[in-house]
């Protein structure tokens, strides 16, 4: 087995980290008439005062730090940081008077979770004359936290004729083939050199989740701490998206020319002093976008990329971090309320107050057959009160028996019509026009999808959909002096006839063009503007038809859209909300694409109610 401590070898192996230095400290007197020191101090470069006395000043003003120009290296090992790159310079010495053959040093670093192969120099071909030196500089990144081996392997061949023969190399049978390993031992410390702390946002504003690429985004907040003792220069920070995302980087000035694009944090704005915080933010969008909106599951975790940050000391000694998996979590719905259960009463159940005891004598009785209670009791031979008369018949309640009791009338069994499992989504097509001016018609052209749940057995079916616009609800009407009503502003309103004529001549009641609640905050962003035309814009009927493969026995979702426009008049200068609007479902039929043919339905249902379908800036 190979020696471990390499004694006796005729090679010798010394390991010295390499480190950055430091600045000396030394303090210089104060001499104000001194010209030789004012002189010397003037010359540093680290002095603060300039070739010429301020006035009412000394001359020889120096820098309150005491730090000189010279440099001095470290008297210890230090300590490491995540981060930082570990760097070593190994020696491998022959102490020997003749030549050595053969010599090679592999160089590791293990860790509890892996084992990097550093360096490998030398070999069969490699010698080593007599009081020579073979040295080697390795480095590496230090990822990992807790304890470190620097494990160094030594092996070279006897020169002929060397009687001393310490050990054979590891793995070696050949005695001329000899060996050792030395080990050195250090710890990373826990305390990262970053604080990183992030924070996801998604869009909120009505216009952008009305847009089918501005509502997929997400914002990336990253805040950015400096937790060491020491000025950090940033090299580089990259985001690396995760699988499905493509980031874009809010925090660089683009120009026409894509190499002269700059960072806002460059120059001497990289430099980050101890404790400073940095802001970050970064827009990722998804690869695709799906032609239907799916919500995350609540409670689910989306990975979303990692940060690649890359930064220099004060002695340009370089460090690198890469974070963890970013990820966006989804608030989890909230647990369901417990039910508080109140401790066990001692009072017993028949003196408790205000409750029925569930097991009474008396009730008891009063269920009992008729021919009980009426019944004498039998005599008995040695009782005190031999003539004691029995029990005096009462006239029984009819509610007395339970053979009695009047059974409530059957009534038949209603079974619930099977729900409509349909779903919308609304998206504006283009932008908002920018130039729009107050009582100056304005035209948003719209999409809807719809995505409906096909039941087995069932190949095709069909979906008619209204558009309905949404006003604030209407104000009862006030009382004059006179006793007449007056006609709130509201209320003079004509309402449209909610009568109207569907498919097959059928006549179809619809819910009047209000909201159902009353809201001061929303009647007051939507009062800038209003529609024109009809309130109500039936849409073409959409049939949706889903092919089932033999055997597939899975109900199938199937997607189809429509698209419309409407048209709005701003009544107000400024930022001006426009809406709202609400979906109805019309007619729903299924059919089994040969004859049979099944209605879902027979009164409009609403699926969905937008207070905000857009937003303006109305010009005057």
């Amino acid at each position: 087995m190979a020696n471990t401590d390499g004694q006796g070898h005729l090679l010798s192996l010394k390991v010295m980290r390499v480190s950055r230095p430091g600045l000396a400290s030394a303090w210089e007197p104060f001499y104000s008439s001194s010209s030789a020191f004012s002189a010397r101090s003037t010359a540093s470069i680290l002095s603060l005062q300039g070739k010429t006395p301020l006035p009412g000043h000394p001359k020889t003003l120096r820098d309150l730090t005491h730090v000189s120009e010279f440099l001095t290296l470290p008297v210890a090992f230090g300590a490491i940081q995540l981060g930082e790159t570990f760097s070593s310079c190994l020696c491998v010495n022959n102490e020997a008077n003749a030549d050595v053959e053969g010599v090679s040093i592999k160089v590791e670093m293990q860790t509890a979770n892996s084992k990097v192969l550093l360096a490998e120099v030398g070999g069969a071909d490699c010698k080593l004359g007599a009081r020579d030196t073979l040295e080697v500089v390795v480095h590496h990144e230090v990822k990992e936290l807790g304890q470190h081996v620097l494990a160094c392997s030594v092996e070279y061949r006897l020169p002929p004729g060397s009687r001393h023969a310490p050990g054979p190399a590891e793995g070696s049978s050949d005695p001329n083939l000899q060996g050792f390993r030395k080990f050195y031992k250090f710890t990373v410390s826990v305390a990262n050199p970053l604080s990183v702390k992030t924070k996801v946002n998604t869009p909120r504003a009505p216009s952008a989740l009305l847009d089918p690429l501005e509502r997929e985004k997400v914002f990336l907040e990253v805040h950015i701490q400096n937790a060491t003792q020491e000025p950090m220069w940033f090299e580089r920070i990259v985001f690396e998206c995760a699988d499905g995302w493509t980031a874009a980087d809010m925090n660089q000035i683009y120009d026409a020319d894509p190499d002269q694009d700059m960072q806002l944090m460059s120059g001497s704005a990289d430099l980050m002093y101890p404790n400073a915080v940095r802001q970050y933010i970064y827009v990722l969008s998804p690869t695709t976008i799906p032609t239907f909106p799916l919500p995350p599951q609540p409670g689910s975790t989306i990975p979303l990329g990692r940060l690649d940050i890359s930064w220099r000391t004060q002695f340009g000694e370089p460090g690198r971090l890469v974070t963890s998996m970013l990820s966006r979590r989804i608030p989890a719905p909230p647990p369901p309320p417990s039910v508080v259960q109140q401790p066990a009463s001692a009072i017993p159940p028949y003196l408790q107050r205000g409750r029925t005891p569930t097991s009474s004598p008396r009730t008891t009785t009063s269920q009992l057959p008729q021919s009980r209670p009426s019944s004498p009791s039998p005599h008995r031979p040695g009782s005190p009160f031999p003539n004691r008369p029995g029990p005096i018949a009462r006239p029984q309640s009819p509610a007395g028996s339970v053979r009695n009791i009047t059974q409530p009338a059957a009534r038949p069994l209603v079974v619930p019509e099977q729900p409509a499992d349909v779903e919308v989504d609304l998206v504006t097509m283009g932008n908002v026009p920018k130039a729009v001016h107050v009582y100056d018609p304005f035209t948003i052209g719209f999409k809807l999808t719809l995505s409906a749940l096909i039941p087995r057995g069932t190949r095709q079916q069909t979906i008619s959909i209204m558009v309905q616009h949404l006003l604030p609800p209407r104000v009862p009407a006030k009382a004059t002096q006179d006793g007449h009503p007056v006609a709130s502003d509201h209320a003079l309103v004509a309402s449209p006839s909610t009568q109207l004529m569907g498919q097959g001549n059928a006549l179809l009641s619809l819910p009047p063009p209000y909201f159902d609640a009353a809201d001061q905050t929303r009647d007051t962003k939507l009062k800038g503007c209003t529609f024109l035309g009809s309130s109500t814009i039936s849409l073409e009927s959409m049939r949706l038809d889903t092919p089932i493969e033999p055997g597939d026995t899975h109900p199938a979702r199937s997607e189809g859209c429509r698209e419309f426009e409407l048209t709005f008049l701003p009544l107000c200068t400024g930022y001006v909300c426009v809406g709202g609007l609400r979906i109805l479902l019309v007619e729903h039929e299924l059919s089994d694409g040969v004859t049979s043919t099944h209605r879902i339905g027979k009164e409009p249902k609403t699926l969905k109610e937008y207070e905000v379908i857009g937003e303006v800036w109305v010009h005057s």
